[in-house]
């Protein structure tokens, strides 16, 4: 799962399961026959390398079975990520990129810096959790942006539209993250166009820009900082976000804002970076990040849904959450997206900066 914060140009980051083993023997013995470390380059944002997060809990298991070192770089959003990521292509310092997004996949796409592969493990996983068909990017989680409130300070009996959040009743109640850079904030642009359209979504971002009250530059900043420390009682998250609390709190006090249009889905991937020197070892990666060992620890690390794994292992604190149905899922066309984002973004900052 993440003060005002001065708006910068955001656009040129965009503009300028089943169970499987975790690698057959070939393919181990291939990349053992070294006697020293092969060291490999991942990037990822800090909710995936945080003490709590995923790769801590899947490191150690990888590096033995492959003789290898894994030196994470960690970010504090995926903007910057991405960014460096695009910079680099040339002369890449990276061999894995770890946690872009659906939307991140455009500029994916458009600046060739991944490698395509197709792991064998990714055959089980769900069409419309995959991008595209050039396998850039693997997909390993998914989850539902929502907005997460505090049932001790405010109260949501019955379902609300999304363009409700923008009236007064909500004024300096709502903590964002920046759409461009936090990929929370970017998806919650495609969700208001996918909801409500293009001129109500105009409507709902002008009144959200009365109405929020901190815009932050990434997750981690907008949860644990802020809406955790009670700054205001409602926070762009993950409708997964409960569950952490019901889990490992033993608490209800957080919840979801059910919303009557329904949700988007943010899909998480890993890509192999073009021009790495270690694409065996990096495919192992890939490879072992799909196998049920890793999926099952997901819904226990990054508190989001994995592509694969056993649904069973799952706390049940799932089941208690808000979970939509196929009817309530959102989505742009990826061609629509493509040839629409970069105008939200400039539209976005505009609005913001006036503030």
């Amino acid at each position: 799962m993440k003060k005002l914060l001065a708006v910068s140009m955001l656009t040129a980051l965009f503009f300028g399961g089943c169970t499987f083993g975790r690698l057959d023997d070939d393919k181990k013995d291939s990349v053992n026959q070294s006697s020293e470390p092969t060291t490999i380059t991942l990037y990822a944002y800090d909710s995936l390398t945080a003490d709590y997060g995923l790769l801590p809990q899947m490191l150690t298991q990888f590096e033995e079975d492959n003789n290898a070192k894994v030196k994470v770089v960690s970010f504090d959003d995926t903007g910057t990520m991405l960014g460096q990521v695009i910079q680099e292509k040339d002369k890449p310092k990276a061999d894995l990129v770890m946690g872009l997004d659906n939307v991140d996949y455009i500029q994916v796409s458009k600046n060739d810096i991944f490698t395509s592969y197709k792991s064998g493990l990714s055959e089980e996983i769900g069409d419309k959790l995959k991008f595209g068909n050039d396998n850039l990017m693997t997909p390993f989680d998914f989850g539902y942006i929502g907005f997460v409130y505090d049932t001790e300070a405010i109260e949501f009996p019955e379902a609300i539209s999304l363009t409700d959040l923008s009236t007064d009743t909500y004024r300096d109640k709502v903590i964002i993250e920046q759409a461009g850079i936090s990929s929370p904030g970017t998806q919650l642009l495609l969700w208001t166009n996918a909801a409500l359209g293009d001129n109500d979504a105009d409507i709902f971002w002008r009144g959200m820009a009365r109405n929020v009250l901190t815009v932050a530059p990434d997750w981690t900043t907008a949860y644990y900082s802020m809406f955790l420390n009670d700054e205001a009682p409602i926070v762009l998250s993950y409708l997964t976000s409960p569950a952490y609390h019901i889990d490992q709190e033993q608490t209800e006090r957080y919840a979801a804002v059910p919303i009557k249009e329904g949700y988007v889905r943010q899909i998480e991937g890993i890509g192999i970076v073009n021009g790495t020197e270690q694409k065996e070892l990096a495919q192992n990666f890939v490879d072992y990040l799909l196998t049920d060992e890793v999926q099952n620890k997901i819904p226990t690390t990054q508190w989001m849904f994995p592509v694969l794994g056993n649904e069973s292992e799952w706390p049940e604190a799932f089941n208690k959450i808000i979970v939509p149905e196929k009817k309530q899922i959102l989505s742009i066309p990826e061609d629509e997206l493509t040839a629409n984002l970069d105008q939200w973004l400039k539209e976005w900052n505009q609005t913001f900066s006036i503030q």
